[in-house]
């Protein structure tokens, strides 16, 4: 398999990219669990490591946000916050 060079989006430190990285390894894992749990619903030994890759998804997507701001739309804290989903660059600006 080819190696695909990693790109830095403008404006993103390197630790920001990392966590970033951190969740999407995390999200993927879970949708591979989730869809060999579809086909093998009673193995425990892979609900225990979904049920851990879950939590372990969620305290990394909390730090990101608590840092950076959400992530996705359900990330935003209206009573915190407001409407702070219109606060951080768009995708388009190089920064997300």
């Amino acid at each position: 398999m080819k190696n695909i060079p990693k790109r830095n989006p403008v404006g993103m430190s390197s630790e920001r990219i990392a966590e970033l990285r951190r969740i999407q390894q995390l999200n993927f894992t879970m949708i591979d669990l989730g869809l060999y749990l579809n086909t093998h619903e009673d193995c425990e030994e892979a609900l225990i490591l979904y049920d851990k890759v879950q939590l372990m998804h969620a305290a990394a997507k909390a730090k990101y946000e608590e840092c950076y701001g959400p992530l996705t739309i359900e990330g935003v804290d209206t009573e915190k916050d407001g409407w702070s989903w219109i606060n951080g660059p768009w995708p388009w600006e190089g920064e997300c």
